[in-house]
């Protein structure tokens, strides 16, 4: 900012000083009516700073302020163009609110900072906020954030814009009884999203960590989000509509005890459609780490989040193009209510009830360990491409459960999948194939329900089932002149096993050991 030309203001509970162009003084309350420049300083324990400048662009600069505005704003924003709040350089700035907020006039001020108009803050300088029965900063228009150090603690959303929130940098620590950062136009479905290019963000909600009614896409930064209390906080309940969902068993081959046969999973008995699983939210509040309404696009950045429901949430589609996610969930790691393609990148799935879930799944690059108590990576009714990357899965469910074609292309997947008949490693129903064309598959799990892949694939796969379970431990497959073709630890008990490479030629005899235990196996 310039200093020349802009006008001083000293704040004081015993009388405000300071040059008058541009500013009304009545009081406690200074009114900014002019465009200009406005450099701040000073305390007031009872006190408002209001922008009331039509079409006017207003610069207010905060060098070390420290503002008490109990039932109402801060800083007031009633017209403005455009308005910057600007934190000077080493400067330490706290805005607060005490009590519940009283109408002033028309407008539902309910935030520390409330902006009817445009709002971007920057400068070096850092800024606590403290709202007791409302938001932190709101912007009714576009939010904006260049720079700065903010710390805020809300009892609503602490960061809100209506038609966007975009952050270039700054470094963030957001305490909100609702969302961290929030942006939603009910009245403009294209606007309501959140940008953000960098910046350092520590953020603690009850509600959503990150949340967008349109579009979230973030190029970079570095993210700690608790969400809900954590994984160990979720009120989430998980109920399967067909037998072998948690805690059920299920008859094997898919037949009842009498030997009739049933419905194909996810299908009723008059073959309509039926979803396979209902999730249900005990507490009514969504817990989310980062949640789009629209589309999601994740290009960068390194990101811890504990939420107790999904940790990456979109309504429409998800594309994973790099970074580093350390995840730990109440439901989904990530979900995506159409699709979700994962083209790099690195997702560690610590603790969640299904690792990756969309309409349809797309896996082209990337590493990818996943733990889950239900299936590994679900496509909810389209396909699953897997065409590269490295995927590990300890799965308690189906490790990977195709609701419609199962492609693997390329790549290195590993699933450690089921002990019990209840599930299998790899899952896709008889109304859709399974293809391997390419890369290396090993899947451990159940035999009760394994199911064979495609004639037509590409690649040679083997499939034995040992007749009995196996102890966690290594499993080895070798050529008949002894050379390793596939090594691989198992972390949990199975009886059956499934491998595909490049290396499996038709007609050859292989050696499989399985925890000390040998078996000749033919490919076919």
């Amino acid at each position: 900012y310039e200093e020349s030309g802009a006008v001083y203001v000293t704040l004081s509970d015993d009388g405000i000083a300071g040059e008058t162009d541009g500013v009304v003084i009545d009081g406690q309350m200074v009114t900014i009516t002019a465009e200009g420049t406005y450099i701040f300083s000073g305390t007031l324990s009872e006190g408002q700073i209001v922008v009331d400048a039509d079409n006017a662009k207003v610069q207010i600069v905060f060098d070390n302020v420290d503002i008490t505005c109990a039932s109402s704003a801060a800083v007031y924003v009633k017209s403005a163009e455009k308005v910057f709040v600007t934190l000077a350089e080493g400067s330490q700035n706290t805005l607060r609110n005490t009590d519940e907020y009283v109408a002033i006039d028309d407008n539902n001020i309910d935030a520390v900072i409330f902006a009817k108009s445009d709002l971007t803050l920057n400068g070096t300088g850092s800024l606590t906020i403290i709202s007791a029965e409302g938001h932190g900063i709101v912007s009714k228009d576009d939010l904006k954030i260049i720079g700065g150090t903010y710390d805020i603690t809300a009892a609503g959303h602490a960061l809100s814009g209506k038609d966007s929130v975009r952050i270039a940098d700054g470094t963030f620590i957001l305490t909100a009884e609702k969302d961290g950062i929030h942006a939603e136009n009910a009245d403009d479905e294209e606007k309501g999203y959140i940008y953000i290019a960098d910046g350092d963000f520590t953020i603690t909600s009850d509600g959503d960590g990150v949340d967008a009614s349109n579009i979230v896409q973030i190029e970079d930064g570095t993210f700690d989000i608790t969400a809900g209390g954590g994984a160990a906080n979720s009120q989430k309940t998980h109920e399967s509509d067909m037998p072998g969902g948690p805690g059920g068993g299920m008859p094997q081959n898919g037949e009842k005890p009498d030997g009739e046969s049933m419905p194909q999973m996810g299908e009723k008995p008059d073959g309509e459609n039926m979803p396979q699983d209902t999730t249900t939210d005990e507490s009514g509040t969504s817990t989310k780490g980062i949640k789009a309404g629209g589309g999601m696009y994740l290009n960068g950045g390194t990101y811890q989040i504990d939420s107790a429901d999904d940790s990456i949430h979109s309504n429409a589609n998800i594309t994973i193009a790099d970074g580093t996610y350390t995840l730990a969930t109440g439901d989904d790691g990530v979900h995506a209510d159409d699709a979700l393609i994962v083209n790099g990148g690195t997702i560690t799935v610590t603790e969640s009830y299904e690792g990756l879930e969309g309409l349809a799944v797309t896996i082209n690059d990337g590493t990818i360990d996943i733990t889950a108590s239900d299936d590994g990576i679900n496509t909810a009714g389209e396909k699953m491409e897997l065409n590269g990357g490295y995927i590990h899965i300890l799965a308690g469910g189906d490790g990977v459960d195709s609701n419609g074609d199962l492609t693997i292309n390329g790549g290195e997947i590993y699933i450690d999948g089921p002990s019990d008949n209840g599930n299998s490693a790899i899952d896709y129903g008889d109304r859709s194939s399974a293809y391997v064309n390419g890369g290396t598959l090993v899947a451990i799990g159940s035999s009760g329900m394994a199911e064979v892949m495609s004639d037509s694939s590409k690649q040679k796969v083997l499939m034995v089932k040992l007749g009995e379970q196996m102890e966690a431990g290594n499993v080895v497959l070798t050529d008949s002149e002894g050379n390793v073709i596939v090594s691989y630890t198992a972390l949990k008990t199975y009886d059956c096993v499934i491998i595909s490479t490049a290396e499996v030629e038709s007609g050859a005899t292989y050696t499989l050991t399985t925890s000390g235990t040998t078996t000749e196996v033919t490919a076919e």
